[in-house]
């Protein structure tokens, strides 16, 4: 598409893991911003901070951004947005992965946001029975399965309760695992292992997202099956990953960021929700685990990595 007229735009992107795992969020997010005529250099200033998974970074990062004025600030999920949301009410912020953000009070409604901020939305919460299924699907003798999160996740509670029944069902017993750092992974997955753990499933955070290979290899170290969500997961080395693609979604949200920079407004602009979901199986990490995984696994597979 031809670049859009005028005078430079600046666009602010507040991003809660490091430079290294978000820079192809990043790439996605600009090259999406290109196709619809947003240049770097010409038209367009883009703005980066990170956070580096540290929660407690990103109010003040925000705020440094803000004190740019830049036409819209995209944060990458909803707790970014919250914190930014938290600053300004005029400054349109448009967040990339939203798992509740009706829940989470950034919009009043997915149709209608009402505010300054509309985003983008993906099945979280709702898939985690479904990563349970398949791990039981992809190892069926499986019996002990690790729920891990990260401490101070106000969702945890919720999730844990939402798999007790699926767990029954499928002859599982859940073990809660606990992190508040990275420094806390070692111990964690040996304990899991002490506990006969068998697998592991993980709760979307941004400290796991920025450490997803430290992860994988612990899994395979300890010979726990990692099922998962974002496919950057299962190219890290988790056995699978069940859910969107990040990249994907961040290049739809230039979409959004395009629409504001035009004049929309995001009280208007329905939050638009991510349909496809990929089960993406690494199959040298099932290798590694010297499990054999079952034909009617492998056959759901949108996506296998040698």
């Amino acid at each position: 598409m031809a670049q859009v007229a005028g005078p430079v735009r600046r666009v602010a992107v507040l991003l809660s893991s490091n430079a290294a795992a978000a820079s192809h969020l990043v790439k996605a997010l600009v090259g999406g911003l290109a196709e619809l005529g947003w240049v770097e250099g010409r038209n367009l200033r883009l703005d980066l901070r990170y956070a580096e998974g540290d929660a407690a970074r990103i109010r003040p990062l925000a705020a440094e951004l803000l004190s740019e004025k830049p036409d819209v600030l995209v944060a990458t999920t909803e707790p970014v947005a919250r914190e930014a949301a938290a600053l300004t009410k005029t400054v349109p912020i448009v967040f990339a992965i939203g798992f509740d953000p009706v829940g989470a009070g950034l919009v009043q409604s997915f149709t209608r946001p009402g505010g300054n901020v509309t985003g983008m939305s993906v099945l979280q919460y709702e898939l985690i029975p479904k990563r349970l299924q398949l791990l039981k699907e992809a190892v069926p003798g499986l019996t002990r399965v690790a729920v891990i999160y990260r401490a101070g996740d106000a969702n945890a509670d919720r999730v844990l309760e939402s798999l007790a029944q699926p767990a029954r069902t499928l002859g599982l017993a859940v073990i809660p695992g606990e992190v508040r750092v990275a420094g806390e992974f070692e111990r964690a997955f040996e304990q899991l292992a002490r506990q006969k753990a068998g697998g592991i499933v993980l709760l979307g955070d941004a400290l796991f997202f920025q450490h997803s290979a430290r992860v994988a290899n612990l899994a395979i170290k300890h010979r726990l099956a990692f099922g998962v969500g974002p496919v950057e997961y299962a190219r890290a080395g988790a056995l699978f990953s069940y859910g969107p693609d990040f990249a994907a979604i961040f290049r739809s949200s230039a979409t959004l960021v395009d629409k504001i920079l035009k004049g929309a407004r995001p009280a208007d602009m329905p939050v638009e929700q991510a349909n496809v979901y990929e089960l993406v199986v690494n199959l040298k990490t099932a290798r590694q685990l010297g499990i054999t995984l079952p034909r009617s696994f492998l056959l759901q597979a949108t996506q296998t990595i040698e």
